[in-house]
C-alpha cells in the first residue's frame, strides 16, 4: 500500500497541494533577482523528483477516489442492506425473482429478448436508468459527450460539412450573371449500433440474502463496467465495431489537419498549452475543456505564461474541478500520456461535440452453471459515438 491511500480525499488534495506549492517555491528559488537561472542543486535535484513522484502518485489516487465516489463497484465484503423498495412494480418484481432465482415464467410481465439459451429479460426501465446514469455524470468526460438515447438498435445519421464554400468577395456592383457556388457540400456519418456485452459475477449468498435489493448490486457493477468501456472507447475506440475515439486521427471524426503540433519532442511548454486552446475557435473554446491523464498532468502543474503566472490551479475541494489556463480538466487513464515524439499526450476541446448514441434497453442473461458457487450476469446493449465538428477540438501531438 502506498504512503497516501490511507488518506482521506480531501486529506490528498491538501497534501497534493502542499506539495506543489513546496515544488514552484524550489523551483522558484533557481531564479536570481537579476532574472538568470540556475541548476538545482544535487540534494535539491533529489528532493524536487521525489515531491514530483509524490505528486504523480497523489494526482492518480485523487482520480480514482473521485471516480469511486461517483460510482462504486463491489467489494470483498457483502454490501450494507438499503431499505427494501415498494414492491407495487408487478414487473420489477418478477425481474428481481429471475436475477435471484433464475424464474422466467412468468412472461406475461418479463420481456424475453432471444430464445432457448440465449434467452435473457430485458430490464425494467427505471433498473436501466439506473445502470446508464451514472455514465453521464459531470465530473467525467462522458459527463460533458452529447449523448442521444435511441429506443432501439437504429443507426443515427449524422450531417457535417464535407466541403465549405468559397468567400464572399466585395464588387462595385451586382453582375450581369450569378454563378453558383457548387463547392458547398454535406454528407452524413453514421451512428450504428455497436453491442456492447459486459459479464460480472455475484456470489450465490449474496443473491439469496433478502436484505439487499439484488437488482441495485448488479445495477452499480454494470454500471461501472459499461462507464469504463464507453470512455475508453471514446477515447481511443478504433472506430470499427465501437465507437470512434477523440486520440484516432479520422476524416470521420477529427482529422490529422486538426492536431496541434508542440514544440517539443518529449514535453510540453506554456506556450503550448495557451496556443493549442487559441487554435480552437473562439465559440467552442468558451465550452471547452482540456482531456489528460494523470501521469501528463504532473508535467503541468510548473507550466507560466509570459507573465511569469502559473497556468494550473489546483481544486481545492472534493467537487472542485483543476483548472488549465482558465478552462476545467478532465482526468481519463484512457488518455495517451507517453510523452514521446510523434504521440498525442492530450487535447482541448468542446466535448459535446461528441456524440453518443445509446439504445435504452440492456438485455440480461442468467449463467447459472459456469461460475458456481457463484452466478453469472451478462449485459448487453447498444452504442456508438464519434466527433461530429472537428473544429472544436485541438489534439495535442508531440514534435
Amino acid at each position: 500500500m502506498g504512503k497516501f491511500e490511507k488518506l482521506s480525499l480531501q486529506e490528498m488534495i491538501d497534501t497534493r497541494e502542499h506539495t506543489i506549492k513546496e515544488m514552484r517555491s524550489l523551483n522558484d528559488g533557481c531564479k536570481g533577482e537579476d532574472g538568470s537561472v540556475r541548476e538545482l542543486t544535487g540534494d535539491e535535484e533529489v528532493k524536487y523528483r521525489a515531491m514530483g513522484d509524490d505528486v504523480k502518485e497523489l494526482t492518480a489516487l485523487i482520480s480514482k477516489c473521485k471516480r469511486d465516489n461517483e460510482l462504486n463497484g463491489f467489494t470483498s465484503e457483502l454490501p450494507v442492506p438499503q431499505p427494501k423498495e415498494s414492491r407495487g412494480d408487478k414487473r420489477l418484481v418478477e425481474f428481481r425473482e429471475f436475477l435471484r432465482d433464475g424464474k422466467i415464467e412468468k412472461r406475461d410481465t418479463l420481456i424475453v429478448d432471444g430464445a432457448g439459451a440465449s434467452a435473457g429479460v430485458l430490464a425494467p426501465e427505471e433498473l436501466v436508468k439506473q445502470i446508464l446514469t451514472p455514465a453521464s455524470s459531470d465530473l467525467t468526460l462522458l459527463g460533458k459527450v452529447y449523448t442521444v438515447h435511441l429506443n432501439k438498435a437504429a443507426s443515427l445519421g449524422v450531417p457535417y460539412e464535407s466541403a465549405d464554400a468559397s468567400d464572399a468577395a466585395w464588387t462595385t456592383e451586382v453582375p450581369a450573371s450569378l454563378t453558383p457556388d457548387a463547392t458547398l457540400a454535406y454528407d452524413k456519418r453514421e451512428l450504428g449500433a455497436n453491442m456492447l456485452i459486459k459479464l460480472i459475477t455475484v456470489s450465490d449468498k449474496t443473491l439469496q440474502t433478502n436484505a439487499f435489493n439484488v437488482e441495485n448490486l448488479i445495477a452499480d457493477k454494470l454500471s461501472y463496467k459499461m462507464r469504463q468501456a464507453l470512455e475508453k472507447a471514446v477515447c481511443i475506440g478504433t472506430g470499427s465495431g465501437q465507437p470512434l475515439g477523440l486520440f484516432v486521427a479520422s476524416a470521420s471524426g477529427i482529422p490529422s489537419s486538426a492536431d496541434f503540433t508542440a514544440a517539443n519532442t518529449n514535453k510540453l511548454t506554456g506556450d503550448d498549452i495557451i496556443k493549442a486552446k487559441r487554435s480552437v475557435k473562439s465559440v467552442y473554446r468558451s465550452r471547452g475543456s482540456w482531456l489528460f491523464h494523470s501521469d501528463v498532468v504532473t508535467d503541468l502543474l510548473l507550466l507560466k505564461d509570459k507573465n511569469d503566472q502559473y497556468l494550473w490551479r489546483s481544486g481545492l475541494t472534493e467537487n472542485d474541478p483543476d483548472i488549465l489556463d482558465g478552462s476545467p480538466v478532465i482526468e481519463s487513464e484512457w488518455a495517451p500520456h507517453t510523452m514521446t515524439t510523434g504521440l498525442y499526450c492530450g487535447m482541448f476541446g468542446d466535448f459535446s461535440k461528441y456524440w453518443m448514441t445509446m439504445v435504452d434497453s440492456i438485455s440480461i442473461r442468467r449463467l447459472d452453471e459456469k461460475y458456481y458457487p457463484s452466478v453469472g450476469f451478462s449485459a448487453k446493449t447498444y452504442a456508438d459515438g464519434q466527433p461530429v465538428m472537428p473544429e472544436a477540438f485541438a489534439r495535442i501531438k508531440l514534435a
